[in-house]
């Protein structure tokens, strides 16, 4: 791969990349969105099916069958599994389900829970079942734009652009370190920091020692087109890198690139 292939590839790369983070920013808006929209203490589901509940419970409940439960109609009730602690920073809490009836009719069921400290008429939680006749009535029902346009749940489609944003950073890491090494064996560099300072901008490229540079080297500027800026002095070096300063305006360097000029030709020819 040469220099010019490079450039062209983490361009192509980096632009995937930015479209993955827009669509993770997408999901997780989606998924947050449509979870804040989604009324509390609802419960979805289709003739048959079975969701899981739970709710906060008094300390002093110590038994299930101290609990009561109410339903509408038949066609969805809730029974409670168990009462579990360490709820809501040790508090208490009760595990149960929400089932559907085979021949559940399509509609909105209220379930109550009662305990024995809940004031009459007042139940301790209040749910309410929606049921549907089918899948695709499920799913239009959704509040997500993305499950319900493309039959995923956004969180997924978020977990999903983690490892695609890993693989898209890997790749333009290999891809900078070739053009990188590529314009070493010329005696170039792109600027990768800016910094303004008093007596003008400082620039730090990937050229070092290896390559030749020491301080007080006067090297040349170019834009990202290979256009001629000007010139700057070594101030500071390393193996591997070096700072720069110049006149030239700040807003001119983005993208530049670095070339040795004369005697400060790198020693690393072949690199």
């Amino acid at each position: 791969m040469n220099y010019t292939q490079a450039v062209r590839g983490r361009a192509v790369v980096g632009r995937i990349g930015a479209l993955v983070c827009i669509l993770l920013f997408v999901a997780l808006l989606d998924s947050c969105v449509s979870r804040f929209r989604e009324p509390l203490f609802t419960v979805k589901l289709l003739p048959g099916a079975v969701e899981a509940v739970d709710g906060q419970l008094d300390p002093s409940v110590r038994e299930i069958s101290q609990l009561r439960t109410e339903s509408s109609s038949t066609a969805a009730v809730l029974s409670i599994k168990e009462l579990r602690t360490g709820f809501w920073f040790g508090g208490n809490m009760w595990i149960g389900a929400i089932a559907a009836a085979p021949d559940a009719l399509p509609g909105t069921y209220d379930i109550r829970v009662y305990s024995p400290i809940d004031k009459p008429g007042v139940p301790g939680a209040a749910f309410k079942a929606i049921v549907f006749k089918d899948g695709e009535a499920l799913l239009r029902s959704s509040l997500s734009y993305i499950q319900r346009t493309f039959n995923i749940r956004p969180w997924i489609v978020s977990l999903a652009c983690v490892p695609m944003l890993a693989t898209v950073l890997g790749i333009v890491y290999l891809l900078s370190s070739r053009i990188e090494r590529l314009l070493a064996m010329e005696g170039r560099a792109e600027i990768f920091q800016l910094q303004k300072t008093d007596t003008g901008t400082e620039i730090w490229f990937g050229l070092g020692h290896v390559h030749g540079v020491s301080p007080g080297v006067r090297v040349l500027v170019c834009d990202g087109k290979e256009h001629e800026l000007g010139d700057a002095v070594v101030q500071r070096v390393d193996d591997e890198n070096a700072i720069a300063l110049t006149d030239i305006p700040e807003t001119r360097l983005q993208k530049g690139v670095v070339k040795l000029t004369g005697a400060s030709a790198p020693r690393t020819q072949g690199r």
